[in-house]
């Protein structure tokens, strides 16, 4: 089979050239479907208002 000397040799063989192109294809669909900050939930947003201070100016 092939010119591999046992069966299980061809069906890796195979296996593993199917799998790459299973990988090609998926990749390809998927290219632009978007990433990581698309699947993560949105922080709340915080009320409380940090004020912004120069340096020496003591805060209020």
């Amino acid at each position: 089979m092939l010119g591999l000397g046992d069966a299980s040799t061809a069906a890796a063989l195979i296996l593993c050239v199917a799998v790459t192109l299973f990988g090609v294809v998926y990749g390809i669909v998927n290219w632009n479907s978007g990433g990581p900050d698309d699947l993560a939930p949105e922080r709340p947003k915080c009320r409380r208002r940090r004020r912004r201070h120069r340096r020496g100016q003591p805060q209020k």
